[in-house]
């Protein structure tokens, strides 16, 4: 590596790239802890809704990830052409138009339509292009690590705040809220998000899609992801029913529940990102986080009777999700070929969220006759998967 080299590696992000970086930031923590506020509250306040089902419950959490999984790409590939700011703004106002929707809601039909307009504003995609747009690639890795970063925050307040908020606001009133956090989101990204001057406009390319359909380490990846995301937003809809019902503790203090385990879970995930990175060992870090989620999952069938148990359990969830969720798109792009790595950025999004709503159907249709089944069905499907890779990957390396 060349001197010149070494020194832009070594350079700090310059305050354009910082506030390309903060802003963005911000615009999709806000956007997130919306989304995320209502997750561990939801089911049990809506169980009291006029026409609610289990079936309907895990629609109404989970359809967001419909329409942002089908909306994901083409809304980055509009972004293009058209400009991410004018993008980024379509995506917040249809984000705020279905929190209105939502807070509206007299019946579970229209908080499903109110949420499925929430996903509608799926400005991921468009986020991640701005910031490539805008930075230089050796700084690139820090100002997406600013976005990350703010994301688990927004996840780790919503689902300490929620209960809380909630037994004060409503759910009419989280949806309130969230339209507030719309509308403060749109003022960021007028006063502080400017077009990029130069970017460089790449149309969509079948081949680079058919290159990520045949790389079997990014189809795994995908499967990954997916299943994540379907495990967290199927366990949140079971989750609040049984601290309710089973092990009768009220909604409003949830929070002291999850406040613990999400701090606990740091203890985990932070040492398991170190380790990985001074090893160098990404796959094998991997693939036993995602053995061991599948294994904590099926464990959580038995724990449903004892607080502290299934508090063990969770904060182990956590730790493994939260290190899952920054290992796997690091890993993505280490896999992936530079000629179509926003192809393969661009169907892990679509999956991502795709999970969180197949995840919130599945839970809805399961608990009908046990909640327990939902972990065991997770179980099997991560499980299966894991299998698969530990085959994949050791035949690969």
């Amino acid at each position: 590596m060349n001197n010149d080299k070494m020194r832009a590696i070594m350079s700090r992000i310059n305050s354009q790239e910082k506030k390309a970086a903060l802003s963005i930031a911000a615009m999709v923590a806000l956007r997130i802890y919306g989304l995320f506020l209502i997750m561990p509250v939801f089911s049990v306040y809506a169980e009291k809704l006029p026409s609610a089902t289990p079936i309907l419950i895990g629609l109404a959490v989970g359809v967001y990830g419909l329409t942002q999984a089908i909306l994901q790409v083409p809304m980055g590939l509009l972004s293009d052409f058209w400009g991410r700011k004018k993008v980024l703004a379509v995506g917040l106002t249809m984000f705020l138009l279905g929190s209105i929707l939502a807070a509206l809601a007299k019946d579970i039909h229209w908080i499903i339509i109110g949420r499925c307009v929430q996903g509608m504003g799926a400005i991921a995609s468009t986020g991640m292009a701005y910031i490539a747009d805008v930075s230089r690639p050796e700084q690139r890795g820090k100002m997406m690590g600013i976005v990350g970063g703010s994301i688990g925050l927004a996840f780790m307040l919503s689902f300490i705040s929620g209960p809380l908020l909630a037994q004060w606001l409503s759910i009419s009133g989280l949806f309130w809220l969230t339209a507030g956090l719309a509308c403060l989101a749109l003022f960021l990204l007028f006063l502080t998000i400017e077009e990029p001057r130069q970017k460089v406009n790449k149309s969509f390319s079948v081949n680079d899609m058919l290159m990520v359909i045949k790389q079997k380490e990014l189809l795994l990846l995908d499967m990954f992801i997916f299943l994540l995301h379907a495990s967290m937003t199927a366990i949140f809809v079971v989750l609040p029913l049984i601290l309710v019902h089973q092990l009768q503790l009220p909604t409003q203090q949830h929070w002291q529940f999850y406040l613990p385990i999400l701090l606990c879970s740091l203890a985990i995930m932070i040492p398991m990102i170190i380790q990985q990175e001074k090893g160098q060992r990404h796959v094998s870090y991997m693939l036993v986080a995602m053995l061991f989620l599948s294994l904590t999952i099926l464990s959580l069938i038995w724990a449903v009777a004892n607080i502290l148990i299934l508090a063990v359990l969770m904060t182990l969830y956590f730790g493994l999700f939260n290190f899952l969720e920054a290992a796997m798109p690091a890993m993505l792009s280490k896999r992936a070929d530079e000629a179509y790595r926003g192809a393969a950025m661009g169907v892990f999004s679509s999956l991502e969220f795709l999970g969180a709503f197949v995840g919130g159907l599945m839970a809805g249709v399961l608990m009908q006759w046990q909640k327990t089944d939902v972990f065991l069905f997770l179980f099997i499907m991560l499980f299966g998967c894991t299998l698969l890779a530990f085959r994949v990957f050791r035949k690969s390396n």
